[in-house]
């Protein structure tokens, strides 16, 4: 049996190597963090079983800690400790999910105890009737009903090759993976996920090979035990190129047995995409596509087994009344028609969603009408499908708020400062808007253009005592995701990530999208704004009135820049994850080291922005042969959505930065205040 997984997350060294001793003796698998942000990234990557979390601790406050682990992971058991307790805090850690509150100095027979209960009811729960979560390792009901993919799943499970499973986002891909390998001969060793879109290369490339420290020795992951472990390699499409190389080499080995280095004893991989065509545009290694797909599964989409609805409809709200809930499940004829005919554009995934609001707001007495359910799945387009509508007057309606399902949290390092920093982003109600919260103080900045302090090398804002920087690139994706309501609890600045906006699209896409009762307002520009020396071919930037959104930028750089384009017009929220999200942020080798004496881009690396020499790339190959105007259009969409509205109009922008799109946005907020009439 794979051991179950304990997590301590203290600063304080001589407590923490007391605890792993003695847990380590009782069988337990130990994994440690010495700070809140690191300890959140691991729960993210690899949830543990329990989490052992000290109340004080450097980077983030403990109860924020556990308030993540349990909105994110509820099915983690979290036992806090404090030195300096209260009965306050210990009421609020109950109240907020933690199984217990324990004081220190404490007795480790009696820590021990402790952590015996909190897992011994974990269990249970996990086990208890109902539930048909992962931890129950079956196959669930759509794919059983899909006599291919339950052929599929069978003949996978009686062999140890790597498995790549491929389907639309929704469709239920890691179930399957978690069904496959607790129905193979491997069952016993736990399956590890890596999503290959959050987490950085390098810390992949540790969980999948041994690697030489310093002496020379080989070693191996920390989480990793001792190899003796499954890997599921979600958005595999998103690995390096480099690491791509190296698994393919690893998966192909003739050598008998594991090759060499390579740590697991499975490998199952996914994707969204079409990694054969991405193959053939020379976007995805060859060799690695070969390894995979002599035993791939492709997850069909709901939309092709639409005979199937009624069945599935029927068995969630069963499983709800297993569970001892009391739920409506009359559906009349015209509301399962509708569900049937529905193209379900985020598959399994957005039925679930769509059953668990009904579960929640329909009385168990009454029938499920058309009106309990449009709401639902009209005004709930997949982000992809989000476009915008035609509009009249300077403000015009378009579809529902949107705000996110769950919260969900990244971790990274600040581009500009180069400290660990992280974010979580929470729900908030209709008419919120999105605002940055100081994760330490709990102060709050509306994301607003009027609190934007500084344009230098980033936007950044300040309210009070409060600020946060480089925000431009989580702006542009939560506009271009049409997400209007949010909370997102920051350090001083954003996760630089790879230096672009890529890791934040997916970050929100695993929060789920939430549609909410209020319709949302566009910005409708009707008029032209320009700011900046137009005439002299100087920085400028202006919007004029377009039916839709577009944005143009012309840059003329050094070389290797040179004369550089782009135009970007808005179709949907795919159309920015792949044509604007993915272009990085980007310097010149003889500004790095005035930037860093400034106290800028301290935190630049070779692995989260591209590093120009006086004729070339120095450090990575381009995503794009107009990365860089492309990256400029990002900075615009994020800076933009601080006016607090979805934009409809035609932005033209001419060698400018953050200081004339933030001098434009202030333009166009005068002017609208003056149109107000006053009463």
């Amino acid at each position: 049996m794979a051991k179950e997984r304990v997590l301590i997350v203290d600063d304080e060294k001589n407590i923490v190597s007391s605890l792993q001793e003695i847990l380590n003796d009782e069988g337990y698998e130990i994994v440690t963090a010495e700070d809140g942000l690191d300890a959140l990234e691991m729960v993210q990557s690899e949830p543990p079983d329990l989490v052992l979390l000290d109340i004080w601790i450097p980077g983030m406050d403990g109860i924020e800690v556990l308030q993540a682990i349990k909105t994110y992971h509820p099915e983690i058991e979290v036992l806090v400790m404090s030195g300096h307790g209260t009965i306050d805090t210990a009421v609020k850690a109950t109240k907020l999910g933690a199984y217990d509150f324990i004081e220190k100095p404490f007795s480790l027979n009696q820590l021990v105890l402790s952590v015996e209960k909190a897992l011994k009811q974990r269990k249970g729960r996990m086990n208890g009737i109902g539930n048909h979560d992962a931890a129950q390792h079956e196959l669930p009901h759509c794919f059983e009903m899909m006599v291919e993919v339950r052929k599929a799943v069978t003949q996978a499970s009686k062999t140890n090759a790597p498995i790549l499973i491929q389907g639309e986002m929704g469709t239920g891909k890691e179930y399957i993976a978690q069904a496959i390998h607790h129905k193979s001969k491997k069952s016993n060793f736990p399956l590890h996920k890596i999503n290959c879109a959050l987490r950085s290369m390098p810390k992949i490339q540790i969980e999948l090979f041994t690697h030489q420290d310093e002496k020379g020795r080989q070693t191996k992951s920390t989480r990793g035990g001792a190899g003796k472990k499954a890997v599921y390699l979600k958005n595999i499409d998103s690995m390096s190129r480099d690491l791509q190389v190296q698994l393919a080499s690893a998966l192909t080995s003739t050598s008998p047995g594991k090759p060499e280095g390579f740590i697991p004893d499975r490998i199952f991989a996914s994707s969204t995409k079409d990694l054969e065509a991405m193959v053939e545009k020379g976007e995805f290694h060859p060799g690695l596509y070969e390894a995979l797909k002599e035993n791939s599964i492709t997850v069909p989409p709901l939309r092709d087994n639409r005979a199937l609805i009624p069945t599935l409809v029927s068995e969630y709200f069963e499983d709800l009344e297993n569970q001892g809930k009391v739920v409506c499940k009359n559906f009349n004829e015209k509301t399962m028609r509708a569900l049937c005919e529905y193209d379900w554009p985020e598959n399994f995934k957005e039925l679930r969603s769509v059953l668990d609001q009904i579960a929640r707001t329909v009385h168990p007495d009454e029938e499920i009408t058309l009106k309990d359910i449009s709401a639902l799945i009209k005004q709930s387009p997949s982000p992809d499908q989000t476009k915008s509508k035609t509009s009249k007057g300077k403000k015009g309606n378009s579809t529902l708020q949107r705000t996110l399902k769950r919260s969900v949290v990244l971790c990274g390092r600040g581009l500009h400062s180069g400290i660990k920093t992280g974010l979580i982003m929470q729900p908030l109600p209709p008419g919120s808007g999105i605002i940055f919260g100081d994760i330490s103080s709990g102060s709050t900045i509306p994301a607003k253009v009027e609190n934007v302090q500084s344009t230098e090398y980033a936007t950044s804002l300040r309210k009070g005592y409060a600020s946060v920087s480089t925000i431009e690139h989580i702006m542009a994706t939560l506009h271009m995701y049409r997400v209007h309501n949010l909370l997102i609890k920051i350090g001083d600045e954003a996760p630089v990530m790879d230096g672009s906006a890529k890791d934040f699209c997916q970050l929100i896409e695993d929060g789920d999208f939430e549609e909410q009762d209020e319709p949302y307002e566009e910005l409708v520009i009707d008029k032209v704004y320009t700011f900046g020396p137009k005439e002299e071919g100087g920085a400028h930037i202006s919007i004029e009135p377009y039916d839709g959104f577009k944005v143009s930028y012309h840059m003329e750089y050094p070389a290797p820049i040179g004369i550089m384009e782009h135009t970007f017009e808005f179709k949907g929220a795919e159309s920015f994850k792949e044509e604007i999200a993915p272009a990085r942020t980007f310097g010149f080798v003889k500004d790095v080291a005035m930037l860093n004496k400034m106290g800028f881009g301290v935190g630049g690396k070779l692995d989260n922005f591209i590093l120009l020499g006086d004729e070339k790339v120095l450090n990575t190959t381009l995503r794009y042969e107009n990365e860089f105007a492309r990256h400029k259009i990002l900075d615009i969409l994020g800076d933009f959505y601080l006016l607090g509205k979805p934009i409809r109009g035609y932005i033209k922008a001419h060698k400018s930065g953050h200081t004339q799109n933030i001098g434009l946005l202030k333009t166009i907020k005068e002017d609208l205040a003056q149109a107000v009439p006053v009463h």
